[in-house]
């Protein structure tokens, strides 16, 4: 692959933008990116993915500008749909995905931000949704979804730039770190999922992911149904013997 670097070890999956310096959203880069990542769904080898940016300036800089303007009223509805499937399809992974901000993450490259489960930022990476800007939409259903509509209007309406610091303030970051250490920071939450029960970590993501959408019968509904499937795995009952012997448990995923 040319427009994705992949690098895969102690199930922990780390996806690079490979499109420097600005990584933008390419019909190459979807091309490559979202069939990874639909394969990597039942990857029993990745239990965590980082996502980042190639290079120092940039996480991702958005859409390509240049495809965005051939578009027509035909074609623009078609752009969209390949476009969000790279969100969508990030939001969708069994495994939790912590996006690594290395830089600038403006237009669909805060969409894509938003799409992951966690935020770790460098101290120098700047977020912008944009789209009033060049007269357009983006980002707020996912942005209300994760802040509140009176934060999620800040950010949309205004189309103000957001430095790393004041997500973090406000719940949107879950660390800001020194630029050089931010991979190294993205690494240590992998690794603190790693030491979980998959099955457990996977099932939790997706209760969390859909209650909001269900009422709070059908919500409580799904997550006995989770407790029930994961009381009768292999980890559940190892874990539950290592804590008498006083010993760390290991997981593996069944």
């Amino acid at each position: 692959m040319n427009y994705v670097k992949v690098d895969i070890a102690n199930y922990i999956c780390t996806i690079t933008i490979n499109n420097p310096p600005m990584n933008i959203l390419t019909k190459e880069f979807r091309d490559e990116f979202v069939p990874l990542m639909e394969k990597l769904k039942t990857n029993p080898d990745v239990r965590v993915i980082i996502l980042t940016g190639e290079g120092d300036r940039a996480f991702c800089a958005g859409a390509d500008l240049n495809e965005e303007g051939e578009l027509t009223q035909e074609t623009v509805r078609k752009f969209l749909e390949e476009d969000c499937r790279v969100y969508d399809v990030v939001n969708e992974m069994p495994q939790p995905v912590i996006a690594a901000v290395n830089g600038y993450a403006f237009g669909g490259g805060f969409e894509l931000v938003l799409a992951c489960d966690f935020r770790v930022m460098s101290e120098n990476a700047k977020l912008c949704a944009a789209g009033v800007k060049v007269g357009l939409v983006v980002g707020p259903t996912r942005l209300v979804r994760l802040v509140g509509e009176a934060y999620a209007k800040d950010i949309i309406l205004t189309g103000r730039t957001v430095k790393a610091e004041e997500l973090y303030q406000r719940g949107l970051a879950n660390a800001v770190v020194p630029h050089d250490q931010l991979l190294n920071e993205a690494m240590e939450w992998a690794e603190m999922i790693v030491s979980r029960a998959p099955v457990a970590v996977q099932n939790a993501k997706h209760i969390i992911q859909t209650t909001m959408d269900s009422t709070w019968q059908e919500a409580m509904s799904e997550e006995l149904d989770a407790f029930v499937r994961c009381q009768d795995t292999r980890d559940h009952k190892h874990a539950i013997e290592a804590f008498f012997k006083k010993e760390k448990p290991v997981f593996i995923g069944k």
